[in-house]
């Protein structure tokens, strides 16, 4: 069997050129990635992009994740500020239940109760690290105070319907098909929502019996002095009128009948009923006590929910961690090269390529001359 020269070196060539182009990718592959076109390998191009994008969604959930650990911490630290105020209020109500405090004493109590309820007023108004209210509401704050005064929560109209849906608005998603809800009812905890206690109106009506007199002097101070009825009927048909005043009605003429009777003299003041004034003002505190245990366990009802979110982030976070290790596990054997491996076959290709190149020189250096010298 012949073979040309020209054959020869061609075949030489092309070998030596297949040789040369398996060290360039195996040296691109070691510096870069095994895959770095879809034609090395359409499915596992296919199957690299699902998982870069899972990665790049899961980037993004633990971003979320993150901010709503913050949020949750931010509404746990307001919600506990809202509960030492309550103890501050419970332990005022205590005191204004023993009968040791005088006038002044209740008045004091009154000022700090109008101090808590500002102060609470304000945390009803928290807003969290994207200038959100906490609370919820409508608007830039959760908590306003109508024309009277009265503090009410805006996420509820003048005819009770809820025009903010904490639960449906207030979520961050965290998992492809999860969310969680990372702002506050403000109308369950502070008052509003049927059945709920209102804190606000607790601590006014508190304050009020602060303010009610209890003594006679107190009473006269505040200008609660009681006055007298009015005067008798007008006689009959050609009568006297009644006299006004406490006077007796004058006698009526022929078919006459007798004036009315009178009233009690407005210059004679009736008596402070101390007793009563009491009864009301034990039984407001009793009230108050009894509605501030209701508040307190709105306060710590949310303090439970808003942990009980929080210890579903940590579940949702390890999970996406371990879902991350399996899909970085499974980019790794599509794209990522193995030294080791990838080493010993250059090393292989380089020992074949220079054996080539020898035998290939040797090849062509034989001839006829050269073998009758």
């Amino acid at each position: 069997m012949q073979i040309s020269t020209a054959s020869f070196y061609n075949r030489s060539a092309a070998q030596m050129s297949r040789l040369n182009a398996d060290l360039n990718r195996y040296t691109s592959e070691l510096a870069t990635k095994k895959l770095n076109v879809a034609s090395q390998d359409s499915t596992a191009w296919m199957m690299l992009g699902g998982i870069k994008k899972d990665e790049a969604d899961a980037t993004a959930f633990r971003a979320n994740i993150t901010l709503s650990r913050g949020l949750l911490a931010q509404a746990d630290t307001a919600l506990g500020n809202v509960d030492d105020r309550l103890v501050r209020v419970r332990e005022l109500a205590t005191r204004a239940g023993t009968e040791t405090l005088n006038d002044a004493d209740r008045m004091s109590i009154a000022t700090e109760l109008g101090q808590l309820r500002e102060g609470l007023l304000a945390l009803s108004n928290t807003r969290d690290v994207r200038g959100h209210a906490i609370f919820g509401g409508l608007g830039d704050v959760a908590f306003a105070k109508d024309a009277d005064g009265a503090i009410k929560y805006t996420g509820i109209d003048a005819t009770g319907a809820t025009v903010v849906d904490v639960e449906s608005t207030a979520q961050i998603r965290i998992g492809d098909a999860s969310q969680i809800q990372v702002g506050i009812d403000g109308s369950r905890v502070f008052g509003g929502a049927t059945g709920a206690t209102d804190i606000f109106k607790l601590i006014d009506d508190l304050k009020a019996a602060m303010e009610m007199p209890l003594t006679a002097a107190a009473a006269e101070a505040a200008g609660s002095t009681g006055t007298g009825g009015a005067g008798g009927t007008t006689g009959g048909t050609g009568g006297t009128a009644g006299g006004t005043g406490g006077t007796a009605g004058g006698t009526g003429g022929t078919g006459g009948t007798t004036g009315g009777a009178g009233t009690t003299d407005p210059a004679t003041p009736v008596p402070f009923d101390a007793e009563a004034a009491r009864s009301k003002y034990a039984l407001a505190i009793s009230s108050a006590l009894n509605k501030l245990d209701s508040a307190e366990a709105q306060v710590t009802a949310a303090r439970a929910a808003n942990g009980a979110r929080a210890a579903r982030l940590e579940i949702e976070s390890t999970q996406l961690e371990t879902v991350g290790i399996d899909r970085e596990e499974a980019r790794s054997s599509l794209e990522d090269v193995d030294i080791a491996t990838m080493t010993v076959q250059f090393q292989k290709t380089l020992t074949i390529l220079n054996a080539t190149q020898a035998t290939i020189s040797k090849l062509a250096n034989l001839s006829l001359f050269n073998y009758l010298k």
